[in-house]
């Protein structure tokens, strides 16, 4: 059985949320790179060498042993073009890491909500505020919430911070600047370290998000884990 107590707003992470973000998005994106340079490459192959890349600037950009060690803030815009500029180095290709960083972001902002996203969002607006923390820059996320028939209360991306999840801070700044209680929020995300983590140890009720599972809701020691949105509004109703 689920306890819990009435939220005075929930908080939802974006992307693989209440907004896609899949794998084939980007390999569509990496094969109009190739084609458009002229590049001799298998197009996954180079989004893989490319995600490599990726992924070892999402591990090193937070320090959660000592934050004074974080390194210097870097949107995504920023990041990718490093991992461009590094990758095209790499294979020996040529290319703007800059233009072809600004692509990726055109990219994220065309992505699409979760089919149940705008009816299910409206449906939790009548029982609380509904916001938004996302690592995130402004230039994709504006545009993917813009397409979610809903206004949301509060909305902080990693760029306006200049944080990322799980770095408490990103949390704390979001709280103190609407006049929250950790105790009073819900927050949903998709990750267990960026979302679980991250609203937990500032005191937020976490819910994990797994849509790779058919309907199922477990409760698990340190957050509830639900596939939908569905299933967060049948247990705000209750």
């Amino acid at each position: 059985m689920i306890q819990k107590d009435n939220p005075s707003i929930i908080i939802f992470d974006c992307f693989e949320t209440i907004v896609e973000n899949d794998r084939s998005s980007w390999i569509d994106l990496f094969s109009t790179l190739v084609k458009d340079n002229n590049w001799n490459i298998n197009p996954n192959n180079l989004w893989k060498i490319w995600k490599k890349e990726e992924v070892l600037f999402r591990e090193i950009r937070t320090n959660l042993n000592d934050l004074t060690l974080n390194p210097d803030f870097k949107t995504y815009e920023q990041a990718w073009s490093n991992c461009f500029e590094k990758v095209l180095d790499e294979l020996n290709l040529k290319g703007n890491p800059k233009d072809l960083s600004k692509k990726c972001i055109i990219n994220m902002g065309k992505n699409k909500p979760y089919e149940e996203s705008s009816v299910y969002l409206n449906k939790m607006s009548e029982h609380c505020k509904l916001g938004v923390i996302s690592n995130a820059d402004n230039d994709f996320l504006n545009p993917v919430l813009k397409k979610i028939d809903f206004k949301f209360d509060y909305i902080l991306s990693s760029e306006s911070a200049r944080l990322y999840k799980p770095d408490p801070r990103i949390f704390l700044r979001f709280l103190e600047e609407n006049k929250l209680d950790p105790e009073d929020c819900w927050y949903v995300g998709d990750k267990e370290y960026d979302d679980v983590l991250g609203s937990s140890s500032v005191g937020m009720k976490p819910f994990l998000i797994d849509r790779s599972v058919y309907n199922e809701i477990e409760i698990k020691n340190k957050f509830i884990k639900i596939s939908n949105l569905i299933q967060l509004y049948e247990i705000l109703k209750k």
